[in-house]
C-alpha cells in the first residue's frame, strides 16, 4: 500500500499555526473562524483532492501542532475521517511521527510499500530522510502549485 503523509499548516490550509486558534469555532464552507475572529481557510481543491486520494493511498498526517486544538478544526471541516493514525503533536520530530504511523499500520496488517510526504516547507526533510531514506517528498507550492497538479504528479509516481 502507498502511504501519503500530509502536513497541515501552509499545506492543507492557509494558516501558519492552527494551534493559535481559540475555540469555539464557526465554520463557513472551507473557512473556520475562531472565538477572536481569526480565520483559517482550506486551500482550493483540498476536499476534492482528499476524496480522490482516499481510494488510492492510506492518508495520514504529520503536523507540529496541538491535537486538542487542531483535531476540532479538522472535525469541523469534515476532514478528520480521511486520515488513519494521524499524528498532530507539539514537537518538530516528523520522522518519528511518520515511523510510528508506519508501525501502527503494520500492526493492523497493512504492508507499506511507499511513503510520500507532502509539506510546504523543507524544514524537517533532512531529519526525515535520515530516518526514512526512501521517502518521496513533494514540496507544496514549489514542486506543485495546486492540489490538481499534486494529483497529476502522484498519478505519475
Amino acid at each position: 500500500m502507498r502511504l501519503l503523509i500530509l502536513d497541515l499548516d501552509g499545506t492543507l490550509w492557509d494558516h501558519e499555526d492552527a494551534s493559535q486558534l481559540v475555540p469555539p469555532f464557526e465554520v463557513h464552507d472551507d473557512t473556520v473562524i475562531d472565538a477572536y475572529g481569526n480565520k483559517l481557510s482550506l486551500f482550493p481543491g483540498v476536499r476534492e483532492f482528499l476524496e480522490w486520494a482516499k481510494d488510492r493511498f492510506i492518508l495520514s498526517i504529520a503536523s507540529w501542532n496541538m491535537e486538542e486544538l487542531v483535531r476540532p478544526i479538522l472535525e469541523a471541516l469534515g476532514l478528520w475521517d480521511y486520515f488513519i493514525f494521524p499524528k498532530i503533536e507539539n514537537h518538530p520530530d516528523k520522522a518519528s511521527m511518520i515511523l510510528r504511523t508506519v508501525e501502527q499500520l503494520k500492526s493492523i496488517g497493512y504492508e507499506v510499500d511507499e511513503i510520500i510526504y507532502i509539506d510546504d516547507r523543507t524544514l524537517h526533510l533532512q531529519d526525515i530522510k535520515r530516518e526514512i531514506p526512501n521517502v518521496k517528498f513533494i514540496q507544496m507550492w514549489i514542486d506543485v502549485k495546486s492540489f490538481e497538479e499534486l494529483k497529476k504528479v502522484l498519478e505519475g509516481l
